[in-house]
């Protein structure tokens, strides 16, 4: 072995002396004072004080990773001002069908229906036409159903199990049994004796007549008859809407736009944007927002299918079907309604660790969603259509209540049954996919009333309307009609402010937040940067380095002694 071997340095010293140097030049706080102090205890002091550093860090860092994996969101709220779009305002006669227009086979199904109810309520045919046989002066559709049990002494307590409509209902949780048998303190059970005794009470909640007459004249006028003639049977435009004004300016017939609506008839929208544009507001307040007078005709509500008098409202945003069914809202006759209104916006993050949402105009079901609520994707729409899809796989058949998609047969009351059993069973989560749109708007509304027309000014208001047609004429000379309160609806819809409020979701950590944070408790805990890792990665080269160097160091000694014995 040669003399140059032998003065090698060895492996130890060379990494106590790396480590020595990084300790006194690293941009870290705590290593200079470990090897800077001389004093044993100093050192211990600032090895634990670094050591604790180190599990803090890891700590809060941990718990940082945790909240970024979360995806929590936050939701920013904005307080803006602008022009705002006035919305889609939509109303519908309470009444489906004028009276007077529909066939005369139609008003004997309706005549049919409503008898057999009774029958049913009476215990037969012959017990119903042998009571009014002893009751000449008695009008059989007249006497209220809770009456008829008393009248006949008959039970109704054991109604045809199919007419009766399953509850939809859930079990208490174990969990929360004991918070209700805590309240059973403080509650009295039913009394059972006193609702036997009530025979009437059994029928509150079956099929009724006006459900039954509406299914099976939806199913026989969708199948057998073309959709103008239907809207020929209900009330129109021209005969509703008796005054208009919109921002100062009078509005008509021309300015509304049909649409078909499968519980209330013929239905009109203004400010549809179906023309192409749609009208803005620049003010707030009554005098710049949309006033009518509608006619509401009752002397031709079909009485069996209108137990109330009205008109049905919807406030909405253009390019949408309008659910007034469900979202709509009743206005009273005899009063003036005011609607202020307020806009709302809201954006939502998208992807599916966050709200899952769908983007502004697209569909997340197939394009059988286009056939049954055509125009902008709204969840409401997209959870009837399931619900539409899902009777039509079950029954074969569309519930005649929702829309019903060209070629699929409508059901007819022979399938009542299944159809109800639809509804009351589905599982929206597990049946329906239907996410949220990333961006929707909203206009919310608080309505006050008023008597209408008022005590003075009746008199002038049914003076002017004497020229508005035959139908309202005949009504305001009728001298048996104590007020014209009963026919006339007034209300007036406008924005109290332009004030409108933005809600933005957004990702409550983002992964610049994360980086962030961990790098302020990297350098609160332990005094490190990014130079202070580049610093630990040559740190780690110059080791590796070392080893190496060391490792040939050894296979070339290792190589080189045989030859050494041999020469010997």
């Amino acid at each position: 072995m040669d003399a140059g071997t032998e003065r090698k340095p060895k492996l130890g010293s060379q990494l106590k002396t790396v480590l020595t140097d990084f300790s006194e030049s690293t941009s870290a706080h705590g290593p200079p004072k470990i090897v800077g102090h001389k004093f044993v205890l100093a050192k211990l002091f600032w090895v634990l004080l670094f050591l604790t550093g180190i599990g803090v860090f890891g700590y809060f860092g941990y718990k940082l990773i945790v909240s970024y994996l979360s995806y929590d969101s936050t939701t920013d709220v904005q307080i803006k001002f602008s022009a705002l779009n006035f919305p889609a305002v939509s109303f519908c006669n309470l009444n489906q069908f004028r009276n007077d227009k529909l066939p005369k086979d139609f008003q004997e199904i309706i005549k049919d229906f409503t008898l057999q109810e009774r029958y049913d309520l009476y215990g037969g045919q012959s017990n119903f036409e042998n009571y009014f046989a002893t009751n000449p002066t008695m009008t059989p559709l007249d006497i209220p159903f809770w009456e008829t049990s008393t009248a006949m002494g008959v039970s109704t307590t054991q109604p045809p199990s199919s007419s009766r409509r399953r509850r939809s209902v859930e079990k208490v949780p174990e969990r929360e049994q004991a918070i209700f048998d805590d309240l059973k303190q403080i509650y009295d059970s039913p009394n059972e004796t006193v609702s036997a005794n009530m025979k009437w009470f059994s029928n509150v909640g079956q099929t009724t007549s006006d459900k039954k007459i509406l299914l099976n004249m939806s199913y026989f006028l969708t199948s057998e008859i073309s959709d103008d003639a239907l809207k020929s049977y209900g009330h129109t435009v021209e005969e509703m809407l008796q005054e208009c004004t919109f921002q100062g300016q009078t509005c008509g017939p021309q300015d509304f736009y049909q649409f078909y609506d499968r519980r209330y008839g013929n239905c009109y929208t203004f400010n549809s944007g179906l023309s192409g544009t749609y009208s803005k507001t620049n003010s707030p307040g009554a005098a710049f927002g949309l006033s009518m007078t509608l006619f509401i005709n009752q002397p031709n509500y079909i009485p069996v299918l209108s137990p109330q008098a009205g008109v049905k409202l919807l406030i909405h945003k253009q390019g949408e079907v309008p659910q007034i069914s469900e979202k709509g809202f009743n206005l009273a006759p005899g009063l003036k309604t005011s609607i202020a209104l307020r806009y709302l916006v809201m954006e939502r993050l998208e992807g599916e660790n966050y709200s899952n949402c769908t983007k502004r105009n697209e569909r997340p079901l197939d394009d059988s969603l286009h056939d049954y609520y055509p125009g902008n994707y709204s969840q409401q729409g997209c959870y009837k259509t399931c619900v539409q899809m899902l009777t039509i796989e079950k029954c074969g058949c569309a519930n005649p209540l929702y829309r019903v998609p060209a070629r699929i047969r409508t059901c007819p009351i022979q399938n009542y049954n299944c159809v109800e059993e639809v509804e009351s069973s589905i599982d929206y989560e597990k049946n329906c996919s239907c996410p949220l749109p990333c961006w929707e708007s909203q206009y919310l509304y608080t309505t006050t009333s008023s008597q209408w027309p008022s005590n003075n000014y009746e008199p002038y208001w049914k003076q002017s309307m004497q020229s508005r047609g035959k139908a309202l004429s005949k009504i305001l000379n009728d001298k048996t009609r104590q007020s014209i309160k009963e026919e006339f609806v007034n209300v007036e819809v406008y924005f109290d402010n332009l004030n409108y409020y933005l809600y933005k979701e957004r990702a409550s950590m983002t992964l610049e937040d994360l980086v962030g944070n961990i790098g302020g408790h990297l350098g609160l805990w332990i005094g490190m940067s990014v130079i202070s890792f580049v610093e630990v990665f040559e740190l780690i080269a110059s080791l590796f380095a070392v080893c190496t160097k060391n490792f040939c160091f050894r296979k070339e000694i290792n190589a080189n002694v045989p030859n050494f014995q041999l020469q010997e």
